[in-house]
């Protein structure tokens, strides 16, 4: 009994050592992993107060401590957004996203790390092959990650301009801005897809509801812009024609369809142009300081001026056109009684903040370039209030008026 007992003993001993011992390792983990925990949550306040370089560096030391832990996934990412931030396509920051795929697939940041990862093969233009296949493969199961599969049919959309595709091209970009999309990505596809209507616009090809037209006996290119509702000078570029007053019976011009409009938002100062309520292309602008907003409201475009006189609201003073403190720049397009237009600017500076009298300002090559595409009555609408940060920015520097 006694040799009995003493077994029983030792195997409770043991027993107890060994609960003893998991029990310890367990608390262990649990302190290390209440201390990453601690330390991540450190690092991210220290990013929300804008403490970024503190926090970079506390997040690289924390994945050396932790490489394989619950944390490492999102420092990981929280690190890559940084270098983002920073140089947009850090290949550093792209490895670290790489990384996220390769040592954390399930965890909750790998979505986004496909994300940009995608993102940066963009950059790769003209794309090969085996890029191209990583786009096709992401847009057969477009559920599994819809941002990279949004990412990845821009990219096909770019290799199909490439390929000089662009009606195609033009169909998936138009296709992808009715999605919700990320922001950046949305801004590349804005850019890519202004640039690329204006091209088709510009080009001597048909596309969509473009119709030919043959000059006739006694026609002019005025009388024909008038008639189909478009500028001259956008019948102009359309057929490479650079003396409308040479023209012949019997020629084949180019009538391109449109129907713009004009979408101004205060919130984000930008113009939107659109054409039968598409996107076109996107403008940055600069609108009306804190005491002279601009006007939310629809209106239309009233009148059309090159080199328009100004006269300084403050001062009285007037500026003829083409005079170099001339506020207006050399394109002026009214849309309330003559006193509140959209025009260039001499103060390119001030593009993108809240900076006029009232007015919606552009750099001067882009309001020439929208002085030539939209004709007298175009619909405008101005929208959004006034954004808080860009309020500061533009105190902050001065802007005022």
């Amino acid at each position: 009994m006694s040799k009995t007992k003493g077994i029983v003993v030792a195997f409770f001993i043991i027993a107890v050592l060994v609960a003893l011992s998991v029990g310890g390792a367990y608390l262990v983990t649990a302190a290390r992993q209440k201390k990453a925990m601690n330390e991540l949550q450190n690092a991210k306040d220290l990013l929300a107060n804008q403490k970024t370089e503190v926090a970079f560096k506390l997040l690289k030391e924390h994945i050396v401590r932790y490489p394989k832990g619950p944390t490492t996934a999102e420092a990981l990412f929280l690190l890559g957004k940084i270098q983002l931030d920073e140089k947009p396509d850090s290949p550093d920051a792209i490895a670290l996203f790489e990384r996220i795929l390769n040592d954390f697939p399930n965890s909750p940041y790998s979505g986004q790390a496909m994300y940009y990862k995608t993102l940066s093969l963009l950059n790769e233009r003209p794309f090969k092959e085996e890029t191209i296949t990583i786009f096709e493969q992401l847009t057969k199961n477009p559920e599994r990650n819809k941002q990279a599969a949004s990412v990845a049919e821009f990219g096909l959309a770019l290799d199909e301009l490439d390929s000089r595709n662009p009606s195609q091209a033009k169909s998936r970009m138009d296709a992808l801005l009715e999605r919700t999309i990320p922001n950046e990505l949305c801004s590349r596809i804005e850019d890519a897809l202004g640039e690329l209507n204006l091209r088709m616009l510009f080009s001597q090809e048909l596309y969509g509801d473009d119709q030919t037209h043959e000059m006739k006996t006694g026609e002019y290119l005025y009388n024909l812009a008038r008639k189909y509702h478009v500028t001259l000078e956008l019948l102009m570029k359309a057929n490479n024609i650079t003396d409308p007053k040479r023209m012949q019976t019997g020629q084949k011009l180019k009538v391109p369809k449109v129907s713009f409009s004009i979408v101004v938002d205060k919130n984000t100062n930008t113009l939107t142009l659109l054409n039968d309520g598409k996107f076109f292309k996107k403008y940055r602008v600069r609108t009306g300081a804190y005491e002279n907003q601009t006007p939310v409201g629809e209106y239309k475009i009233q009148n059309k001026k090159i080199n328009p006189a100004w006269v300084n609201p403050r001062t009285l003073k007037m500026y003829k056109g083409g005079d170099p403190e001339n506020e207006l720049g050399n394109r002026w397009l009214s849309f309330k009684d003559d006193r509140l237009g959209i025009h260039g600017t001499i103060k390119p500076e001030t593009i993108g903040y809240y900076s006029s009298y009232g007015c919606i300002g552009m750099y001067k090559a882009e309001v020439e370039e929208l002085y030539d595409l939209i004709t007298v009555g175009t619909p405008l609408k101005i929208v959004g209030q006034m954004n808080p940060k860009i309020v500061e920015k533009s105190k902050a520097l001065g802007f005022r008026d």
